[in-house]
């Protein structure tokens, strides 16, 4: 999970802290910090839980990720085409998962359908 520049930005000042005071409190340059905010580095993320520490508030707001899937590796999703894509392709997958299913209707070995997709 990536800590978003302008969010980092808006968290550190909402603290009324600056970019020196962060710095040293996370051991970092102030360059580093700057260059965290203009989005020109990533912070790594071992960074994650001592900068969300540090400015008071909780590492999903910083990444943007919902606390529910903070555990999956999230790629961002710039636009609405390329969302659209990733939908399709869930569907398709979700259509061919159902197709296997039918074929095993009325077998021994049926298992919960739920708990199938859960897993697959």
């Amino acid at each position: 999970m990536q800590i978003k520049g302008d969010v980092l930005r808006s968290a550190r000042k909402a603290q009324n802290m600056s970019q020196e005071e962060l710095a040293l409190e996370l051991k970092v340059t102030v360059s580093t910090i700057s260059n965290w905010e203009r989005k020109e580095y990533i912070p790594d993320e071992r960074y994650n839980q001592p900068i969300a520490r540090a400015l008071d508030v909780s590492v999903h707001k910083l990444t943007g990720v919902p606390p529910n899937v903070s555990s999956v590796d999230v790629k961002q999703i710039d636009t609405y085409e390329e969302e659209n894509i990733l939908l399709q392709r869930l569907m398709k997958s979700f259509e061919q998962f159902v197709q296997e299913k039918e074929k095993n209707i009325g077998s021994d070995s049926q298992e919960s359908w739920e708990e199938d997709w859960k897993n697959s």
